[in-house]
C-alpha cells in the first residue's frame, strides 16, 4: 500500500480505523440518502498516489455482496455512488436527487477539511469551494 516501504505502525492503525469508520458510515447510507461523516481518524494516504490501493481495500471491506468497485477521480457513471473527502479548506455542497419515487429532494451542507460526504447514485451535485478548498472524489460503481 505504500510503494514497497513499510507503513509506520501509527499510520497502519490510523488507516485501518479510517476504513472501518468509512465502511460503517456507508453501510448506513448506501442506497438510502446523502450523509456527512465527521471521522475520528484521517487516512494517511488520502490524496497521495497510493490512495488507489486504499480504494481497493475499501471495495473489499464493503464485501462482495455489495457488488461495487471503488475508483478514484469520478468516472461520470450515473450508477456510481460518490464519496467526497474534503482534504483542504471548505466547500458548500448542493445535491439533488430522487428518493425512490417520493419526489425530488435537495440536500445542502458545508464540508470542512477532514469531513466526508456520501452522494447516492443518480444524484446530481455542485460545489462552491473556498480558495484553498480541495477534495478527493471516489466512485463506488457496480462491477
Amino acid at each position: 500500500m505504500d510503494g514497497g516501504k513499510t507503513m509506520a505502525p501509527w499510520a497502519a492503525a490510523q488507516s485501518a480505523a479510517h476504513l472501518t469508520e468509512l465502511v460503517l458510515f456507508l453501510s448506513v447510507h448506501l442506497d438510502r440518502a446523502p450523509g456527512v461523516l465527521w471521522p475520528e481518524y484521517e487516512h494517511p494516504a488520502l490524496g497521495a498516489p497510493e490512495w488507489s490501493q486504499v480504494l481497493d481495500g475499501l471495495a473489499l471491506e464493503l464485501g462482495p455482496g455489495a457488488g461495487l468497485v471503488a475508483r478514484s477521480g469520478g468516472t461520470g457513471n450515473p450508477a456510481a455512488h460518490r464519496v467526497v473527502h474534503q482534504v483542504e479548506g471548505a466547500g458548500t455542497w448542493r445535491l439533488s436527487g430522487d428518493r425512490g419515487g417520493a419526489g425530488t429532494d435537495g440536500f445542502r451542507c458545508r464540508l470542512r477539511s477532514g469531513e466526508v460526504l456520501y452522494i447516492p447514485a443518480r444524484w446530481s451535485w455542485s460545489v462552491e469551494l473556498t480558495p484553498a478548498g480541495r477534495y478527493v472524489l471516489t466512485d463506488l460503481a457496480p462491477v
